[in-house]
């Protein structure tokens, strides 16, 4: 059973990272009785880091999270300390780090677009010039740590700067000897000699991740003769091709000696949104969306549903204060996070202690115990009655003077439900069948009646119409039945027959015959039988899988697929077939691409997406004209000219 661990006022939920600067958590702000609020709680607990050290020189500033208000800025919600080590917490950001999407590009060989490099890059420099702007106690806000484990990725493509409020702490480990070679080519070699922070040093940081970002490559150790050489020599990774020339100068600009440095990040800002235009570059945030689900499908399914089932999370009390304890006894001795509270490992789809209120999933089994009694036809009333004594119901029983009450039960356990519902629809079975039988057998006696009466009438008309009925063959009669096989074919005689099943045709009015003879039986009404479930409608706009609904039509392109393709693989004399699976709307828009089949490389993989999300289609319909969603997959063809 896991218990999740309070730290200070939070449940750890799930431990999300672990970097340098140390440990990120999905957490939960307890309430009096609740979680209050989903953060995301960085705790600085990294490797050689001088907790109290840090808290002396951040401890004051809380009133920088509640300074910074922007797009491209963590929504920092608190700022405190837990034992030895500081932490701070922002408003949930389901993503990624971007230290942790340029790893997972790198293993996944799918180096990141220029566009999203650009954009990434932008977005950081535009945070940091809005923090420029905000001044607290008299004070602009001043970054001086732009480090990739500080910069989330959202998983709707946007950017957001952390720090701000632990950046001069760290700043000042840094400078008195605390290295984590990690992050050490992130930061102005000014950082390390302990010289004051000046608004350039973030310009160092933003150059050298937009040389990562459009290289896939970190920046080496600082040449004697500075980066020139090699910013000369770095290439785009998906065409092959060297940097821009507009790009390398902003890098040069960059990556060079404080004096000769871009003077600010707002400037280096402008420099790089004009860089952008005038290269006729068209980075989105949603092209930057589709990425990250490209690279974290799996991971991003799996945190949302593990979100759902933390909702419902209930804890009592007692187990989260003992949590602490319980959790410090159970690691091994020297653990880093024995000091700190925090423990090794994730804590999805936790349940709580048997005498914490169930989480089970009642709700879900009562639901589908609810649908098959309406299915069965009343099966639930039947069973009330069954159950249930007759006379009036026993008066409550009173707690007795001075006798401690038993505890309440949490409620029944998903064995007892499932019982019930077994019980519940085999009782509505047998009930239905009975209710058939009983009307089987009282519609033989009906006929069985007719029958009697018809003979009564031949014998009142004489000889000859017995004689004549009984030379003439009667219709034939048969009715299914769920008790018995009735007789495929009966005659009227003179004398009554055995009696036999009814048949299913409504009564008819006997018609007149010119010859006296026996009148054919009546038709018996037709047995009611449940009705099948009625099938749901298709809707407007529904998601519709191939073979759910007979008779839909599938989407069809009516766009020309126009693939840009990739300068560095037409230059190498590269070819290439490409299947792209895309969601297309009820208004024939696509909505989302995914790669179906092994990666082509060569940038093949991303010109096939940016095509396929250019299409044009008309959308799925079905039989009766109803557009709907649906999945289909195209193939994109790349060959050489020539």
């Amino acid at each position: 059973m896991n218990i999740p661990e309070e730290f200070g006022k939070y449940l750890l939920l799930k431990k999300l990272t672990e970097d340098p600067l140390g440990e990120t958590f999905r957490a939960g702000r307890m309430g009096k009785e609740s979680i209050d609020q989903v953060v995301l709680l960085r705790v600085f607990n990294g490797k050689g880091m001088d907790g109290e050290k840090l808290w002396q020189k951040v401890s004051g500033r809380a009133p920088v999270q509640q300074a910074l208000r922007s797009p491209n800025i963590g929504s920092g919600t608190d700022l405190g300390k837990v034992r030895s080590f500081p932490y701070a917490a922002y408003d949930y950001i389901s993503g990624k780090s971007l230290a942790a999407v340029l790893a997972q590009a790198a293993k996944q060989m799918s180096p990141l677009p220029t566009d999203h490099a650009l954009l990434i890059a932008e977005r950081i420099s535009l945070a940091l010039a809005a923090a420029y702007e905000t001044r607290v106690q008299d004070e602009r806000v001043q970054h001086g740590f732009v480090v990739p484990h500080l910069v989330m990725i959202s998983n709707e493509g946007e950017a957001r700067l952390l720090g701000f409020e632990v950046a001069p702490g760290l700043r000042t480990l840094a400078a008195g000897g605390w290295n984590a070679p990690e992050i050490r080519q992130y930061l102005a070699p000014e950082t390390f000699d302990g010289t004051p922070l000046a608004k350039s040093d973030d310009v160092w940081s933003l150059g050298a991740i937009l040389f990562e970002l459009l290289t896939g490559e970190s920046l080496p150790a600082l040449p004697p003769d500075g980066y020139g050489m090699a910013i000369d020599a770095a290439s785009l990774p998906n065409e092959g091709t060297p940097l821009p020339p507009a790009i390398v100068g902003l890098l040069k600009k960059s990556l060079v000696a404080r004096d000769q440095r871009i003077a600010d990040a707002a400037t280096w800002h402008k420099t790089l949104a004009k860089l952008m235009i005038d290269g006729q570059f068209s980075p989105t945030t949603f092209n930057l969306a589709f990425f990250m689900h490209n690279l974290f499908r799996d991971e991003i399914e799996r945190e949302s549903q593990e979100m759902q089932a933390e909702k419902k999370l209930e804890l009592p009390k007692a187990a989260v204060a003992a949590a602490p304890a319980v959790a410090a006894a159970a690691r091994p001795a020297g653990d880093m996070r024995e000091a700190t509270g925090v423990r090794e490992g994730t804590l999805p789809g936790m349940r709580p202690p048997a005498a914490a209120p169930s989480s089970s999933k009642a709700p879900l089994f009562i639901g589908l115990a609810a649908v098959v009694l309406l299915a069965a036809g009343g099966g639930w009333f039947f069973w009330n009655r069954s159950q249930s004594p007759s006379g009036p119901p026993a008066a409550a029983s009173q707690p007795t003077p001075g006798v401690q009450p038993a505890p309440t039960p949490a409620g029944p356990t998903q064995e007892e439900i499932k019982a019930q519902i077994q019980q519940m629809v085999s009782a509505s079975s047998q009930e239905m069948e009975a209710k058939m039988k009983a009307q089987y057998e009282e519609r033989v006696k009906q006929l069985q009646q007719q029958l009697q009466d018809a003979k009564k009438r031949d014998e009142a008309k004489g000889p000859a119409s017995a004689a004549s009925a009984s030379s003439k063959p009667a219709p034939p009669v048969s009715v299914p039945s769920p008790v018995q096989e009735a007789p495929a074919e009966t005659r009227v005689a003179a004398k009554p027959p055995e009696p036999v099943a009814p048949p299913v045709k409504p009564d008819p009015v006997p018609a007149p015959v010119e010859k006296p003879a026996a009148a054919p039986p009546p038709a018996a009404a037709p047995v009611p039988v449940p009705a099948a479930p009625a099938k749901q409608q298709v809707q407007y706009g529904d998601l519709v899988t191939p073979g759910s609904v007979a008779g839909v039509t599938p989407p069809k392109m009516t766009s020309r697929l126009d693939p840009r393709y990739p300068a560095a693989a037409q230059r190498m004399n590269k070819s290439a077939t490409v299947d792209i699976k895309v969601l297309v709307d009820e208004k024939g828009r696509v909505l989302d691409a995914q790669r179906s089949g092994q990666q082509a490389g060569f940038g093949f993989d991303e010109a096939a997406l940016d095509a396929a999300r250019r299409a044009v289609f008309q959308p799925a319909s079905t039989k009766d004209g109803v557009r709907v969603k649906m999945w289909t997959v195209i193939r994109v063809s790349f060959q050489p000219h020539g």
